[in-house]
């Protein structure tokens, strides 16, 4: 087997930051927590992307909820749903509780929802907070940019002691 060319391996390392992008915020990169593990081989990517068990029954037990309540009339969709707003930015939602007809008058088709949610809940966070003073600093960002960009409500809930 051939050695990578110092050329492939800057590529390669490039692709791999790019992979690790959790959000973007005006252009800027917001990382997946302990992305720098996965750039020195520390961690594998699918280590940073994954949620705990914890996080997994809490949207589990949110969701059993939310569909005997709302399936009527909104949709919901979970799974870190892409919700772009402007050109340069996004943020994965844990919970979107969109309007159906504003939902299917967008389209369904594999882009990030444009549509503002009427509800976003978010169950603590992947992201890397290096940037940030603190976890609500980074909190408080996204609601208002959420909220800005056409979302009704977030509800926000942490597991931090």
């Amino acid at each position: 087997m051939q050695a990578l060319t110092t050329q492939q391996k800057r590529l390669r390392q490039k692709k791999l930051k790019e992979a690790l992008i959790y959000e973007m915020r005006n252009g800027k990169p917001i990382y997946y927590k302990n992305y720098k593990q996965v750039l020195k081989g520390v961690l594998t990517i699918e280590q940073v992307m994954a949620s705990s068990k914890l996080h997994s029954l809490l949207l589990h037990l949110l969701l059993k909820f939310l569909y005997t309540k709302l399936e009527d009339t909104f949709s919901i969709l979970t799974g870190e749903v892409g919700f772009q707003y402007g050109e340069k930015s996004w943020r994965n939602l844990d919970i979107a509780i969109f309007e159906k007809s504003a939902l299917l008058k967008e389209g369904i088709d594999a882009r990030y929802a444009q549509t503002p949610p009427v509800v976003v809940i978010e169950i603590d966070t992947k992201a890397d907070l290096e940037d940030y003073p603190s976890l609500q600093s980074y909190m408080y960002e996204k609601v208002q940019d959420l909220l800005n960009a056409g979302v009704q409500k977030v509800i926000w809930y942490t597991t931090q002691d």
